[in-house]
């Protein structure tokens, strides 16, 4: 016999268990096993780096999308923290003085101006002095503090003595009142204008008190109960216009709310406003401090020790998508989806990466044997496993964190425009690298790593050397295998030579090839389920994300096609500020045949506009109507703006009233099949009522047909009642309608229809339709269709406003040039005042948003479906590797290879077949639950399957097995039939 040659490296490796070579034998042994076997390596590293990266790109995305939050918002409102508004003195001192606050400025009131009653019902009976706003005391030119009033024409006041004032005042001639031009002519850029300041004072009635009404508390005063006055007793002050700024008349602080004049601040402002002993002169003071969780304590202070009048504010709608806010309901709810997702993706990756250990001992624990046998220690064992995690880690998970920050920049890339649509605008969608989400896609990535490998690292130091050589861990037969083994004999019948075992169906249908798969997922349940598991995951992802997007499209198109062939709208009014008021009759109404003259003048020009095809106009009115019985159905009562049926089974309510021109009826009249000698006879005009509605209720939307035929109905004008007017109509104690208001102390009072009405006209309904004309956009209340040359019935209804609109075939860019060339020519009739809205612009945003969505839907669902798909090849092909030996005894004992396809082809199936069934389960579920919410919204939302997304997964299940079958049997057909029954795998 050879002398056997000594090797160091066979020494007892347990008193070395302490010591560096030892621990660089076992490093050195992971890394060649590692190496081994490359494929379960690279798989389980794609594994690793797949979960890191798809954990990496959610977290930075929810930091991405954060941030362009945060801009979005402070592009829109300022980059202050919190407000102290009517703040005194001493709480000036105590802001300058506090060490946290890092930036303030103020904006002081210096009084209020009287525009006078004549002035009143077109502007407002006030405006509000105001300091323009200035920048802060640290402020950086990129994050102002407040946001300055838009301009829409001129600039913003640079010196003493310069004035900005509302867009609503530009080229207005107003009524003697308390702003006025040094010509008397209208207020322009560079006119010389005087702003009388003075004090508004509202007296309660009940008790005498009073108080100072500002821009903040002085918005409304109740006729009833207060009185207010006015004193022009705070000087006057001359300045020149410099610039005109769009006046919502709101915002989102207290410094800049109210319809304003904004003079320059030479800086004396402030002081003055809180020197003097004048109520209506005030300062507010908005301010950043170091750490946005500390504004609310800071402004706390300053309210509470100087009592400030109107009281301190912090600026919530900024500060909680830094998450420094006590309520931050949206912002816990973005990063518990983002948890959600990132738990999704943990346990996929612990399924991928445990699988692949446990595979991996299993494989070697003939290994583990002769290690333990060598001497190797628990512990050591259990490290030689660990080093392997460890090993793959080191390589996945930076992997991972680079794959995810580029999957990050390649979609926002895409998405961008779409993500910044979504956010409303203001703020660029970039990506926002966080590491500390970085440091938590790792750590995340180690535990999956960790927790993969410690229960097969515990089962493979628990391996004795005896039963690891014989291989007897490898089969377990439970109570069911035991009892399928022995099937039931006929009496006095015993195993032996003569006794003839049943194949069972799958062996009748299949033959012994079927027989042998079957036993084979008998015994390897456990080992079936992990595959079939893997396989229902990908392919629930895959369907359920398919309904998500579809739930999205429907949403989406819904919203879009309520303004279908409408790209560009006009809005047009005669008794707005941009209008002459030669149209503007009393209490806001119009005259209605000089209106649609100068309407049909100014659309024969627009019509002509290249680029766009016109789809007509029209003239809105509102009218309180009165529809007899025989027209009123059921639905009726659903309607917006609606009361019960009354007990003779009439119904009142309000309709909108839709004019449109001639043309335009004309063709609609055709798209309905109307006679147009019935409807377009302009001596006997016929009203169209659209009998179709979706409302909203209280929880849902409905759909709605209200009327159950034509017929005549009463509009009604009700009469004034020395200022008052009916509220409505209800059932008298007679049966018959009655009308009824309130009086001075809130109690209803009764009135008989003929007092409470001064006029009403007759209008005939002679057709119902299921859809309304381009461009008549439907609400909750019955709408009606008439022709313009029928305007005159329009005496006793509420002018609304007319319009009109354009189609560019969904074009934004056409769109925004036809407005271009519309305000041109809206320049040549001063008698309108047009306003527009680009809705193609709004359906390219919706669409852009939806393409978001969808993006990082799909996105989301591929990578966690590439991980499931992953974990179905890495299972399915080692564990078919590991049954090397099974299938070279079952070739030597005669199984050819057209058998031997066919087993294998009976086990795949029934992994396919049960993973698809699982999977289409659990996407039903998902399904239904989506689809039972959206029918809480949508009651004409249909249940639908996506049969794209099932196809996919169909393919994608087939093409996983065929791809891992093939490798594996490959991997098994290299190794001849001997050397594999031979095989001890060292």
């Amino acid at each position: 016999m050879a002398a056997h040659r000594h090797d160091p490296d066979e020494k007892n490796l347990a008193p070395r268990r302490a010591g560096g070579p030892a621990r660089s034998v076992f490093v050195r042994f992971t890394l060649r096993s590692l190496a081994a076997n490359r494929v379960r390596t690279v798989v389980s590293v794609m594994g690793v780096a797949l979960s890191v990266a798809l954990i990496a790109a959610v977290l930075t995305s929810v930091a991405s999308l954060s941030n362009m939050l945060v801009e979005r918002t402070a592009a829109d409102e300022g980059w202050w923290y919190a407000e102290a508004a009517g703040i005194t003195e001493q709480g000036l001192e105590q802001l300058e003085e506090d060490p946290e606050v890092t930036d303030w400025t103020a904006v002081t009131d210096l009084g209020t101006v009287s525009l006078g009653e004549d002035n009143s019902s077109l502007f407002g009976p006030y405006l509000y002095a105001k300091t323009w706003p200035a920048a802060g005391t640290g402020s950086d030119a990129d994050e102002p503090l407040l946001q300055a009033p838009e301009l829409v024409a001129g600039r913003a006041p640079e010196a003493a003595g310069e004035v900005v004032l509302p867009h609503y005042l530009q080229n207005v001639e107003l009524a003697p009142c308390g702003l006025s031009t040094a010509d008397g002519g209208a207020i322009t850029l560079g006119s010389a204008v005087t702003l009388d300041l003075g004090t508004r004072t509202v007296e309660n009635l009940d008790d005498g008190s009073t108080y100072t009404a500002t821009s903040v508390n002085g918005s409304y005063v109740h006729e009833t109960t207060q009185r207010e006055s006015f004193s022009a007793d705070l000087g006057s002050i001359e300045v020149t216009v410099v610039g005109f700024y769009r006046s919502y008349g709101f915002s989102s602080t207290m410094a800049l709310q109210g319809n304003s004049a904004y003079v320059y601040d030479d800086g004396s402002a402030l002081a003055g406003a809180l020197s003097d002993d004048s109520a209506a002169t005030w300062a507010s003071a908005v301010f950043r401090t170091a750490d946005p969780a500390k504004a609310a304590d800071v402004a706390n202070g300053l309210a509470n020790a100087n009592e400030a009048e109107y009281g301190t504010s912090v600026h919530t709608s900024l500060i909680r998508w830094m998450g420094a806010t006590p309520d931050t309901a949206i912002w816990n709810t973005l990063y518990q989806i983002a948890g959600i997702l990132a738990a999704v993706v943990v346990v996929a990756g612990i399924s991928l990466v445990y699988n692949s250990f446990a595979i991996s001992v299993a494989e070697r624990t003939r290994q583990f044997g002769l290690l333990s046998s060598l001497g190797a220690s628990r512990r050591q064992l259990r490290r030689t496993v660990l080093v392997e995690a460890l090993v793959i880690g080191a390589a996945g998970i930076p992997a991972g964190l680079v794959l995810g920050l580029a999957g990050c920049y390649v979609v926002f890339g895409l998405v961008g425009e779409g993500l910044a649509a979504l956010a409303g605008g203001g703020a660029a969608a970039t990506v926002v690298v966080s590491p500390a989400g970085l440091l938590v896609a790792a750590l995340l990535g180690l535990v999956t790593l960790l927790a993969s490998a410690w229960v097969p690292a515990i089962r493979a130091s628990r391996v004795s050397a005896v039963d690891a050589i014989r291989q007897t861990q490898d089969v377990h037969l439970g109570r069911r295998a035991r009892r399928t083994r022995r099937p039931a004999l006929p009496a006095g019948r015993h195993e032996g030579a003569g006794a003839v075992r049943s194949l069972g169906l799958a062996g009748r249908l299949f033959g012994v090839p079927g027989f042998v798969a079957h036993r084979n997922l008998s015994r390897s349940s456990s080992k079936g389920r992990v595959t079939v598991a893997a396989l229902a995951v990908s392919v629930a992802l895959l369907v359920t994300s398919g309904s998500i997007a579809d739930v999205m499209g429907y949403a989406t198109e819904t919203s879009v096609d309520t303004m279908a062939g409408q790209d560009l709208v006009l809005y047009v009014d005669a008794t707005g500020a941009g209008a002459d008021q030669t149209l503007a009759l009393a209490d806001g109404r119009v005259d209605g045949p000089g209106m649609q003259k100068e309407l049909a003048s100014f659309y024969d020009e627009v019509k002509d506009v290249d680029g766009a095809h016109p789809n007509g106009y029209l003239t809105s009115y509102v009218a309180e109507v009165l529809l007899p019985a025989g027209m009123v159905a059921d639905d009726a009562e659903g309607l917006e703006g609606s009361s019960r049926r009354l007990a003779d089974g009439s119904w009142y309510g309000q309709a909108n009233v839709a004019f449109l021109d001639d043309a335009s009826w004309a063709s609609y009249v055709d798209e309905l099949g109307l006679s147009r000698d019935e409807f377009c006879d302009p001596a006997h005009p016929r009203a169209v009522a659209v009998n179709a509605y979706t409302v909203r209720g209280d929880e849902t939307y409905a759909r709605l047909a209200p009327l159950s035929a034509g017929g005549a109905l009463t509009s009604l004008e009700f009469a004034d009642l020395d200022g008052r007017f009916a509220d409505g109509l209800r059932d008298g104690a007679d049966g018959r309608p009655e009308a009824y208001y309130y009086d001075d102390s809130g109690n209803e009072q009764a009135l008989p229809l003929d007092q409470a009405v001064a006029r009403e006209q007759q209008i005939e309904v002679g057709a119902l339709a299921d859809h309304a004309p381009v461009g008549v956009s439907l609400s909750g209340s019955l709408q009606l269709v008439l022709p313009a040359s029928a305007i005159e019935l329009a005496d006793t209804m509420g002018y609304l406003r007319a319009s009109c609109s354009l189609s560019t075939d969904g074009d934004a860019v056409r769109a925004s040039d036809a407005q271009d060339e519309i305000e041109k020519i809206a320049a040549d009739h001063p008698a309108l005042d047009v306003t527009y809205t680009n809705v193609a612009e709004g359906k390219l945003q919706s669409r852009l948003m939806a393409t978001a969505v969808n993006t990082f839907i799909y996105c989301f669902a591929a990578i966690t479906g590439l991980i499931a798909v992953t974990n179905v090849f890495n299972t399915l092909a080692n564990a078919l590797i590991l049954r090397r030996r099974e299938f070279a005894v079952l070739r030597s004992i005669g199984m050819d290879g057209r058998a031997f396809r066919r087993m294998i082809a009976y086990e795949c199936a029934s992994y396919a077949l049960r993973g698809l069934a699982l999977g289409f389960a659990l996407a039903l579920v998902a399904n239904v639950g989506l689809y039972e919410a959206m029918a809480l919204s949508y009651s004409t939302y249909e249940f639908a399957l996506p049969w794209p997304q099932i196809g996919l997964s169909v393919a994608a299940v087939l093409v996983v097995i065929a791809v891992s079958v093939t490798y594996a049997l490959r991997r098994c057909g290299a190794t001849g039939v001997v050397e594999a029954l031979r095989s001890e795998a060292l």
